[in-house]
């Protein structure tokens, strides 16, 4: 597994976990993906994995509405704070993509990446949709969020393509239910979000 003290990413996100805590929970589960929330019935679904599940919002989320979650979190810091907001609502467990082998051979019917797959390197998209197809239930939803637009605070990001991802998601199996843009809950002129649904027919 790659050294998680030496990402450039997650030491970002180590080093500022109170201010991003806060950013996080300024804005709702709802208000953040209610472009696929408005397609999917979230009560056909028992088991959601949440990656880089960062301040626990969503994953408490999930599990308010019924489902039992787990949250895969990088940095040990954002992690803790966000076992303090969930207590026992929610199983969290230290890992990272494109391995993520905490998991071992477990399957979720939700998956959800919640802006994730712009810190992965082009290599690394292609391993994680291999490993998340592994994961994902037969008939089960994967949700990927994708930032665009360029980091000014230091955070490193790479070629984020949907094309290219729906493409080669096809390949792993992964047929695609949606596609959505919208703009930055945060009010960042200079940034845009691309959400696409996925889903892994039986």
């Amino acid at each position: 597994m790659e050294n998680l003290t030496k990402n450039q990413n997650i030491s970002f996100y180590e080093e500022n976990t109170a201010t991003l805590f806060e950013q996080y929970q300024s804005i709702s589960f709802e208000n953040v993906h209610q472009s696929w929330l408005s397609k999917l019935t979230l009560s056909h679904y028992q088991s959601a994995l949440d990656i880089g599940a960062g301040s626990g919002r969503d994953a408490l989320a999930l599990s308010d509405k019924g489902l039992c979650v787990t949250a895969i979190e990088p940095a040990k810091s954002l992690m803790d704070r966000g076992v303090q907001l969930t207590g026992d609502k929610v199983r969290w467990k230290r890992d990272i993509l494109p391995e993520l082998s905490t998991l071992a051979s477990e399957t979720f019917d939700l998956i959800l990446i919640s802006a994730v797959w712009m810190h992965l390197t082009i290599e690394q998209q292609s391993q994680s949709l291999k490993r998340i197809r592994c994961l994902l239930s037969d008939n089960g939803v994967l949700i990927i969020s994708i930032r665009h637009g360029d980091f000014k605070d230091g955070r490193k990001a790479f070629d984020v393509n949907a094309t290219r991802l729906i493409n080669e998601a096809n390949t792993h199996g992964l047929t695609l239910l949606h596609t959505d843009n919208d703009t930055d809950q945060l009010n960042r002129i200079d940034v845009f979000w691309e959400t696409v649904v996925f889903t892994r027919k039986s």
